[in-house]
């Protein structure tokens, strides 16, 4: 957090215009994190040990919500018309601390992967104006971030920092609308922002095209990462996999084409291995200690992936692997922990005095004491199981009333089915 907060300062020009900052952990809350005057509230799902960290970073929510003391406290939008100046902004200087904490093409690949999912709302017909107040979190967030990155590659570094400084020295503690920061880039930049404006503020559509092209550009990792494509050029891949530096594309290799995966993929990151973990379709006899070293990989996805396969594919060896794991509980939602569960209650032979007791561990986990994406995964998989009876289905009626919608909406469907 020291780190982000120093970077946010020297990057954005201004100090931290508040006395004090305070974070705050809240059990089943509602969002990722929120930010108020001086304070953040964030999910204590963030709260994680250092392997967790790699699976699921409180980076970006935390310099996100930082940067509204600034961005959205310090100046305030008169209108949910300029409700980018807000999010957009936050999620902009968010990816910025993720380029310093992460590198270059960290930040790019992160870009270009918002860019997908714009095109996607565009293709559906979902596509909005910055300035339409009924836009959704997609637009505010990342449309609003690409747009400030396009915007500084127009102007360049000066006077995009120059505008920004201004910008909020000029409205400090005031309401303010999109014009008022426009005008001063405008200013400071002399030159017409018009046309700007009509293709990244007014426009309902994502200029997918103009988007790639920079990436393009700027960043020879994600233009290799675009141009790998399996399916033109299936002969080629397995070279590439064995010749090229850029992980994201080694996964995308993997992902699309599993056959590919070698013995050399588990000398690789822990992203790339993750991947070999998730999208294996079978284990050799001889490649079994590599499989099994994924087990103590740092990353729980990773774990449970690995944990999955090697009692799917070497039975002979199931109780060994749950012995091994029995003490790992994972991400905040249990990942590991239940599918272990799930795995010793459908293991012959395996620790048979015991099985009440993980059923009745697994459905402990569907009580109200316990955060939704845990209780989520405990109800999926009794009912998986065809075990949720009477005291789960008790829970679930509980769940349908909670505040979290995710977790009662959920449980509206689950009970919607146990009726059919």
């Amino acid at each position: 957090t020291k780190e982000i907060f120093d970077f946010l300062e020297n990057e954005i020009g201004l100090a931290y215009p508040w006395q004090n900052y305070k974070q705050i952990p809240i059990h089943d809350f509602l969002y990722a994190g929120m930010e108020n005057t001086g304070a953040t509230f964030f999910s204590d799902d963030f709260m994680i040990d250092e392997i967790a960290f790699n699976d699921n970073s409180y980076v970006n929510v935390n310099a996100h919500e930082l940067a509204h003391q600034w961005f959205g406290n310090m100046v305030t939008e008169t209108s949910g018309v300029h409700h980018w100046l807000h999010e957009g902004f936050a999620s902009y200087y968010a990816l910025l601390a993720e380029q310093h904490l992460f590198g270059d093409s960290h930040f790019y690949m992160k870009l270009y992967k918002s860019a997908l999912k714009l095109e996607e709302q565009d293709l559906a017909g979902n596509g909005t104006s910055l300035l339409n107040p009924k836009s959704n979190s997609l637009t505010f967030y990342e449309k609003g971030a690409w747009t400030l990155f396009m915007l500084r590659e127009l102007v360049g570094d000066h006077v995009f920092k120059s505008s920004i400084k201004e910008y909020l020295n000029a409205y400090k503690f005031k309401n303010v609308e999109t014009d008022d920061f426009m005008d001063m880039v405008e200013k400071i930049a002399d030159t017409d922002l018009t046309a700007f404006e009509k293709q990244w503020l007014l426009s309902d559509d994502f200029p997918i095209e103009r988007a790639i092209d920079a990436l393009n550009q700027m960043s020879p990792y994600v233009q290799g990462y675009i141009n790998t494509n399996c399916e033109v050029e299936q002969s080629k891949c397995a070279e590439i996999l064995s010749d090229t530096f850029n992980d994201d594309i080694k996964i995308k290799i993997i992902t699309e084409q599993p056959d590919l995966i070698n013995p050399d993929l588990f000398d690789e990151s822990w992203k790339v291995r993750q991947a070999v973990a998730l999208n294996s379709k079978s284990i050799a006899d001889n490649d079994r200690e590599l499989y099994e070293s994924l087990l103590d990989d740092p990353s729980y996805i990773t774990r449970e992936a690995a944990l999955y396969k090697l009692w799917t594919f070497l039975p002979d060896k199931r109780m060994v692997y749950l012995e091994r794991t029995k003490d790992i509980f994972g991400l905040s939602d249990g990942n590991v922990r239940l599918l272990w569960l799930v795995l010793a209650m459908n293991t012959s032979g395996f620790d048979q005095d015991s099985i009440k007791q993980f059923y009745s561990e697994l459905l402990e986990y569907t009580t109200d004491i316990h955060n939704p994406s845990l209780r989520i995964r405990a109800f999926n998989y009794l009912a998986m199981l065809d075990m949720c009876l009477d005291e789960c289905q008790s829970n679930l009626e509980l769940a349908k009333q909670h505040y979290n919608w995710q977790l009662s909406k959920f449980a509206r469907q689950e009970l919607a089915k146990l009726k059919d």
